[in-house]
């Protein structure tokens, strides 16, 4: 029997507190690869969900902001997702949770592909099940019917198959509301990293040197309600893979997690995501599957990646009928040989108009709009501290320049 695919993809979790989920880590993450540099295609809900499910980047879907539901619509480009094409290899597909940011404009929406829909719709407690709406009360309660849906899909497959499905849960979005159980499990936490509230900005663009200093208490508060929530999904993480082992079918599923962004929590004088800094743009990303020796991984992977591995499971070619901008990584999974995969990868913000190149332990960042840039070795500056101003970044700039032009084969070319 083929094998199944979960994807797991949180909402707004720093690549940092993964470690804390300790049911995750000793269950999925511990039990496959964790890549250390796993990068979101743009650090915005919205359009990183849209580049997840069609292997696009921001500059080929043309979905900037988190308006995105209604132009992924309008351009067709839900008729050529994962799940519509995973279908024709026989699986049976489903999705569970948050989808898109927008839908609740259009709350009755099935998105093509999906064999089971149980979408949740906007903060309210909406969820859309195959097409029916129902009202819960709230983000959590909603968020947990979803879950419980999943588990029943999963369930039902025991004897069936193969499946693939998507699960977003909102957690660890804001507003935090850890369930009683948690509540109290991170109070006092410390919060005090290198960059946070950074003295001297000068080597920063000029729209950030002059940014007041976040309220320390505040960030520390966030990080603590991030956290909480954190073990809430880690609970449900829990649960799901206890149905998989007990239907028999944990050693024939593939289980990715991902995030959809980071998050800045003062560093940098920064809150919140959508800025091309290692908090905002770096995501925890982790695989466990058949065959996969355990171990940590230093390569560059991205949210686009998905798709084509997932299409590569299925046995299927994930160039067929368009050519994907990400690439599988299905093979050096298996084998645990990395040498052949990209050296350079893309990162982007169409909506603020900048663009990362990540290399070796270089980060540069280009900010189109005021046409400054930044250059950061994270080997000496992990933190990001100080800009390498007297760099000459011509190379760079010409190749973040093709690359912001490029999709498909054209865009992996300039990867290698």
């Amino acid at each position: 029997m083929a094998d199944n695919v979960l994807w797991i993809i949180s909402d707004d979790q720093p690549r940092s507190t993964l470690r804390s989920m300790d049911r995750t880590w000793a269950r999925l993450v511990e039990k496959g690869v964790r890549f250390r540099r796993g990068y979101t295609a743009m650090p915005w809900c919205g359009p990183a969900r849209a580049s997840i499910l069609t292997s696009r980047y921001p500059h080929d879907h043309g979905c900037p902001d988190n308006q995105t539901h209604q132009p992924f619509v309008a351009q067709g480009h839900d008729r050529d997702t994962v799940a519509t094409r995973i279908r024709g290899a026989g699986y049976d597909t489903g999705y569970f949770g948050k989808y898109m940011n927008g839908l609740g404009e259009d709350p009755e929406y099935v998105a093509p592909g999906w064999g089971r829909w149980v979408a949740t719709v906007g903060k309210r407690g909406q969820v859309n099940v195959d097409g029916e709406l129902r009202d819960l009360d709230g983000q959590r309660p909603a968020d947990a019917f979803a879950a419980e849906r999943l588990r029943t899909f999963v369930e039902r497959h025991r004897d069936t198959g193969p499946w693939f499905a998507v699960w977003g849960p909102s957690i660890p979005h804001d507003p935090y509301r850890p369930s009683a159980e948690h509540r109290h499990d991170f109070d006092g936490v410390t919060w005090d990293p290198p960059a946070l509230n950074e003295a001297d900005m000068s080597d920063k663009p000029s729209w950030l040197r002059g940014l007041p200093a976040q309220d320390p208490d505040r960030m520390r508060d966030v990080r603590e309600g991030k956290l909480e929530e954190l073990q809430d999904l880690d609970d449900e993480i829990g649960r799901l893979l206890d149905v998989l082992w007990r239907t028999d079918q944990l050693s024939r599923t593939w289980v990715f997690f991902v995030s959809d962004n980071g998050y800045l929590l003062g560093e940098h004088r920064l809150l919140r995501k959508e800025q091309p800094y290692e908090e905002s743009a770096g995501i925890p990303y982790a695989v466990r599957g058949p065959g996969v020796e355990p171990g940590t991984s230093g390569a560059f992977v991205s949210q686009v990646d998905l798709m084509p591995t997932t299409l590569d499971i299925a046995g299927l070619d994930p160039d067929a009928g368009r050519e994907l901008s990400g690439r599988s990584m299905l093979q050096p999974l298996r084998t645990g040989d990395w040498s052949s995969w990209r050296r350079r990868l893309l990162v982007e913000n169409t909506n603020l108009d900048w663009a990362m190149l990540r290399e070796g332990s270089e980060a540069y960042v280009e900010h189109h709009e005021t046409d400054e840039w930044e250059l950061y070795d994270l080997a000496a500056d992990p933190h990001q501290l100080a800009s390498i101003a007297d760099a000459d970044v011509t190379e760079q700039s010409a190749l973040v320049t093709r690359m912001r032009q490029a999709r498909g084969r054209a865009l992996r070319d300039l990867e290698e």
